[in-house]
């Protein structure tokens, strides 16, 4: 036993006990040795009192000890501080030992990590973690072999949950030691998730070191981290490229199983596809992912890997290693795989379905109903297509021996039902029952089709469907959609006109499609034929020129005014011939089909977003156009308004003017007049009193009377003048709504004027005209010199008989040239008080005509800047990161292809059809 070791465990005193075999105490034997080492002189008891101090911590007399360890002063000095720290230590003295221990200051490893040690655990009995986690990572760099130092340090920080610490303990041992124990401990951590909390290529050393180790833990430590950083979206890729890294180090061995580890490639491969990454975050390390998937799963199942390489290579040829798209070949073309399950591809289209509502360019649910059609194979659809001249519908329901009204502007998808009739409306978002038949008419004319189950024989009998589709412009659309997914067409010809303009532009638009499919024709209105020689040759010719479009078309003579039952027999040969298949190369042509419509659909996706962009362009100019015009109308009707004020007020005016003119003219006029009331017998104490009634009384005769009622007429007249010009401006109005609204393409603009200002008008003029009474003129009884004298005179001289005809004549003089314009103007300036107000409101009154039109203008103003705001930042968006649209449409092209990769190679080939 060496001497460090000894002192680490207190028993150097049993070096004092070798040569003393006899049964005595140790504590006897070093007191007799301290008594015989005082003989010698000089004399060393540094030895025995720290022997004694470790007999007497053995037997927990730890003051005794404390006090012998005390008096050493040699080399043995630090170990035996360390030893009175542990006595402090038992004594529960945890200050005292802590005081200690920190303060002792040696060289000797050992006896540091001792002392490391024994801090460590005083530190958590302390609570002081900082402390314990600082003397453990300390322990650690000096000697992490010495005994239970690593695994002290996981324990602890396991008890403290510290995984980042746990981890990385973990990944240095495993490295160091290449021990299995650390390797687990490491998976453990890794299968718990606690390998998160580090980067991916923080594992790359370690990874190495367990592959050269133990590949089967290997693969499991691959797995499990893999599943760890899954869940983690920002580390996901990063680790795809630490996985890559370490795989170019891989060299799969004859025999290995690799089967988990390839899932995890091909999950990761699908996630990557189909969860919005874009092509930049992923083009990096998939070429390097999809040739380490193809290294590990070739022996093994080598179809999906394969198949992934050859769709990425197609779509991202200048990222792959040629190499390894060979050698993916290679194994597509040797492999016996399963066949592909159409279901798959189905998924997919849900998939880009889902995708496309949360981008805003939606797929039509007709398209996910058509690639539901193409999985159930015990069906088979036939597409019917004729011009609206070709009796088509009438064939139709001749061999479904059922009238079910006319589809001469909808499509309709008879099917087979054992009991009733249902129908359903297939629109661009979804499916829903008609309760009622009598609504089938009514859905005709609506933007979607209808699937029609009937009990009918002939659906029965042959396992088909039939889609009956009007070949006219608004069911081309249809036509197209149905056309590649069909098990065959049958275009219906009138015998009358065959191949007229409207069917060779039909049959032209179904050949610029490019998808193969099974048609033939059906020459209806062979009645109408005169003699059966001239039926054959218009069959023969019929026949010629419809191989000019299908070269294989065949062509049926037919007329619905025949005996049905007898040309149905014809009808159901020439389709058993002509068209239905066996359910093996049905499923196999289904598939294309399929494959066809996804790749459609992601085509139409492409095509949609440019339309979208260029739509938004061409919004944006026609909204900008607009505003232009809009502001420029709002000045005009600014202009429309004033001058319409102007006008109205003036008009008033002057018929205001006319009567004010006339009222200066004519009532001095009448208060002359007023003479004639003077006679030699007039009392002309009280004439000047009589006088003033009288005058006052013609005044107001003449206004009640005369003026009034003229006036009236007058103000009729401009009422009328006056909502005629309103109603130009109003007729105006309607036709600019008309205008805005046709550039809107929408009821947008409504300018609608408030002609209840008018008829206000109306019944104010007409209130006015029964105020004609104005309160009297002061006219004869003002304090003015003439009046004053006159009026004296009239009172001194007015009861003498011989003066009376002296005043008759100064009165009727002064009555004849007296100035009445002064009162003329009170009266006018009374009689149209109520008029000047009137007048005074026509402003607010026009205003208030053309408000609404003008608020109008203002919220279309401001609705249509707001669109254009929307609308640039739209396109803005779609400019400045097209890729978010486009990359994961590529992607699902990449999808795409390896599903028809998958499939090409089940049916014994390899390259996809396009």
């Amino acid at each position: 036993m060496t001497e460090e070791k000894l002192l680490m465990e207190k028993s150097f005193y049993e070096t004092f006990l070798i040569d003393n075999e006899s049964t005595l105490h140790p504590i006897e034997v070093l007191g007799a040795a301290f008594v015989e080492e005082q003989q010698n002189e000089p004399y060393d008891l540094t030895y025995i009192r720290y022997a004694q101090g470790e007999v007497y911590f053995h037997s927990k007399d730890y003051e005794a000890a404390i006090f012998k360890w005390e008096s050493v002063l040699n080399e043995l000095e630090p170990w035996a501080k360390k030893n009175i720290a542990d006595s402090y230590y038992a004594l529960g003295m945890l200050s005292s030992a802590e005081d200690v221990y920190t303060g002792i200051s040696t060289e000797n490893p050992v006896l540091t990590m001792e002392i490391s040690l024994q801090l460590f655990h005083l530190y958590i009995e302390r609570s002081k973690l900082k402390s314990a986690y600082r003397i453990i990572e300390k322990a650690l760099g000096i000697d992490p072999d010495y005994p239970h130092v690593s695994q002290l340090a996981k324990t602890f920080y396991e008890e403290q949950q510290d995984w980042k610490n746990a981890v990385g303990l973990a990944v240095g041992e495993s490295i160091r030691t290449g021990s299995e124990i650390w390797f687990r401990s490491l998976l453990e951590y890794a299968e718990m998730g606690y390998t998160s909390v580090y980067t991916p290529n923080y594992f790359y050393d370690v990874l190495i070191a367990v592959y050269e180790k133990d590949r089967p833990l290997f693969r499991d430590l691959v797995q499990s981290l893999w599943t760890s950083f899954r869940e983690v979206p920002e580390t996901h890729i990063e680790w795809m490229a630490t996985v890559n890294t370490i795989f170019e180090y891989v060299e799969p061995e004859t025999g290995e199983r690799w089967g988990e580890i390839s899932a995890e490639f091909q999950n990761a491969y699908l996630h990557f596809l189909e969860e919005g990454y874009l092509v930049k975050e992923i083009e990096g390390f998939m070429p390097a992912l999809l040739a380490n998937w193809l290294k590990i799963s070739k022996q093994e199942q080598p179809l999906f890997a394969s198949a992934a390489v050859m769709a990425w290579s197609d779509v991202f040829a200048y990222s792959m290693d040629p190499e390894v798209v060979e050698e993916a070949e290679r194994l597509l073309l040797q492999g016996e795989y399963p066949a592909f399950k159409m279901e798959e591809t189905l998924l997919l289209l849900n998939k880009i379905i889902s995708w496309s509502e949360g981008n805003g360019a939606p797929v039509s649910y007709k398209m996910k109903w058509i690639a539901e059609q193409l999985l159930d194979t015990s069906q088979q659809y036939l597409v019917v297509a004729g011009s609206e001249s070709s009796g088509k519908s009438s064939f139709v329901q001749s061999v479904l021996g059922e009238s079910v009204g006319e589809a001469e502007h909808s499509t309709v998808v008879y099917r087979y039902h054992r009991d009733q009739v249902e129908v359903t409306e297939v629109h661009e978002r979804g499916a829903e029952k008609v309760e009622s038949i009598a609504d089938f008419e009514e859905l005709m004319e609506r933007e979607s089709f209808v699937e029609y189950r009937l009990p009918s024989d002939f659906l029965q009998k042959n396992g088909s469907a039939l889609i009956d589709v009007q070949a006219n412009s608004r069911g081309m659309k249809d036509l197209t959609s149905f056309y590649p997914a069909a098990d065959g067409l049958l275009y219906v010809l009138n015998a009358d006109a065959p191949f007229n303009a409207e069917d060779r532009k039909t049959l032209r638009t179904l050949k610029e499609i490019g998808q193969h499919v099974n048609v033939h024709f059906l020459l209806n209105k062979m009645d109408k034929i005169d003699h059966a020689g001239h039926s054959e040759e218009i069959i023969e010719s019929a026949r010629t020129k419809a191989r000019e479009w299908f070269p294989s078309a065949e062509v049926l003579p037919y007329s619905s005014l025949e005996a049905v039952h007898l040309q149905q027999r014809d009808v159901e040969a020439f389709l058993k011939n002509h068209y239905f298949h066996h359910p093996g190369e049905l499923k196999r042509e289904r598939r294309v089909k399929l494959f066809y419509l996804v790749r459609k659909t992601l085509k139409d996706l492409f095509s949609q977003r440019k339309n979208q962009e260029l739509g938004l362009q061409e919004a944006i100019e026609k909204n900008k156009d607009i505003l232009v015009r809009l502001n420029g109308f709002h000045t005009y009707l600014e202009d429309m308004q004033h001058d319409k004020t102007k006008d109205i007020k003036d008009s008033f005016r002057k018929k205001k003017e006319e009567m004010k003119k006339e009222i200066s003219r004519k009532v001095p006029e009448i208060l002359s007049g007023c003479s004639d009331l003077i006679t030699e017998e007039s009392d002309f104490r009280q004439i000047h009193t009589e006088l003033n009634e009288a005058m006052n009384a013609r005044i107001q005769s003449y206004i009640q009377e005369d003026l009034m009622p003229r006036y009236m007429i007058l103000l009729e007249n401009w009422l009328q003048s006056s909502r005629q010009e309103l109603q130009d401006g109003q007729d105006y109005l309607h036709e600019m709504s008309t205008t805005f609204n046709e550039l809107f393409g929408k009821d947008r603009v409504v300018l609608q004027c408030d002609f209840q200002v008018v008829d206000d008008w109306k019944r104010d003029v007409s209130r006015m005209g029964t105020r004609a009474q104005i309160d009297k003129e002061n006219i004869l009884l003002k304090f003015k010199p003439g009046q004053f004298l006159l009026k004296s005179a009239g009172k001194l001289f007015g009861g003498i008989p011989q003066n009376k005809n002296l005043l008759h004549t100064q009165y009727k003089r002064y009555l004849e040239n007296e100035d009445y314009s002064e009162t003329a103007e009170s009266v006018a300036n009374k009689f149209f008080v109520q008029f000047d107000l009137f007048e005074k409101s026509l402003d607010q009154d026009i205003q208030s005509f053309f408000a609404e039109p003008f608020n109008q203008l203002d919220l279309t103003i401001k609705e249509t800047e707001a669109e254009v705001a929307a609308e640039e930042e739209t396109l803005k968006k779609m400019k400045e990161h097209p890729e978010r649209y486009f990359d994961p449409i590529t992607l699902f092209e990449v999808k795409l292809l390896h599903d028809e990769y998958r499939m090409k190679a089940g049916a014994g080939s390899t390259r996809p059809s396009y």
